[in-house]
């Protein structure tokens, strides 16, 4: 498995990281699973660590899912905030930028950020409402 799911319980904060190669079914698994656990948690915070993420072109159909249909069926609110952590490979970033630019074009709260210090006083700045 690709993916791991971390909760820090000050800043009340869920972290999901993504390593290595990750197909299209693993994206959205993950996604799905990072949102039930802050649903468990009672978080509207979270962090997308994908750092050392591979995301292959193929992945993109799973990349305009997860905000275009899978945030709204698992009942994310649009009130929570999304900082991602770029991923080290350039090839992969396309991926980012396609996710972020889709949340963004259907309300959702999310930045992009080289550093995760940076993403996380984000989010600490961040009001959820």
């Amino acid at each position: 498995m690709p993916w791991k799911l971390e909760y820090h319980e000050q800043p009340q904060i869920v972290e999901l990281h993504i390593h290595g190669r990750a197909g299209g079914d693993e994206l959205r698994e993950a996604a799905a699973a990072r949102i039930a656990f802050g649903r468990d948690k009672g978080v509207h915070k979270y962090i997308i660590n994908v750092r050392h993420l591979e995301a292959p072109r193929s992945t993109s159909t799973a990349v305009f899912e997860i905000p275009a249909r899978l945030y709204d069926e698992a009942g994310l609110s649009r009130s929570s905030a999304i900082a991602v952590i770029a991923p080290i490979d350039a090839a992969s970033q396309w991926a980012v930028n396609f996710f972020e630019d889709t949340c963004v074009n259907r309300g959702w709260r999310v930045e992009t950020f080289l550093d995760r210090d940076r993403a996380v006083d984000w989010l600490l700045e961040t009001p959820v409402w």
